[in-house]
């Protein structure tokens, strides 16, 4: 069984998005994202926009996973319905006001306890640098999931990759890769 994080593989191609002006002005702003594997309860649309450099008079492309800095996922429609199916199996599709349009966030909520602090490597700081997970705890059914010791960092099994690779492939999303991060020695997987 191999573990893989679902990483944004055009993240210094592509557009971020970021809190609008309005909402950077609130503090809390991006604790609303904070799920941790549970589901926040949103009274509307964040408001997000897409970050434009000073320097340049357009931004950088879109892409259908769009980086961004809270914890989960951001998806163009296309991408929701590409992948929402599958995805809200394990967590909250959420809506999002992309510069007046709905997106959407993915707030991972399959909470697995599995990654293995003893036998992780750490930074000096005692934070986790690389996970050692632990085999039992791993679905052998597909499953995206986070570890509450590494909230911000989604994780998929073998049989949850292969689908979601399937899908992004027949659609054509843009802005999802996968990095090994435990198992069988491969290095990455770019779709």
């Amino acid at each position: 069984m191999n573990i893989w994080q679902i990483k944004n593989d055009l993240i210094n191609k592509v557009a971020m998005l970021v809190a609008t002006e309005d909402a950077e002005e609130d503090d809390d702003f991006w604790e609303q994202f904070e799920g941790a594997g549970r589901p926040p309860h949103w009274t509307g649309r964040p408001k997000l926009e897409v970050f434009k450099e000073k320097r340049k008079k357009e931004p950088k492309p879109r892409a259908d996973i769009s980086p961004l800095t809270a914890e989960g996922l951001a998806l163009s429609a296309k991408a929701r319905d590409a992948l929402g199916d599958f995805l809200s199996q394990f967590g909250q599709l959420l809506e999002l006001d992309v510069e007046g349009h709905v997106e959407y966030y993915f707030n991972p909520t399959n909470l697995i306890r599995c990654v293995d602090k003893d036998k992780s490597v750490r930074w000096a700081s005692g934070a986790i640098d690389k996970p050692s997970f632990i085999d039992s705890t791993i679905p052998t059914d597909a499953a995206v999931f986070i570890d509450p010791s590494m909230p911000g960092d989604i994780y998929v099994n073998d049989e949850a990759r292969t689908e979601l690779e399937r899908r992004v492939k027949q659609v054509g999303i843009t802005g999802m890769s996968f990095m090994q991060v435990w198992g069988e020695p491969v290095v990455s997987a770019t779709i």
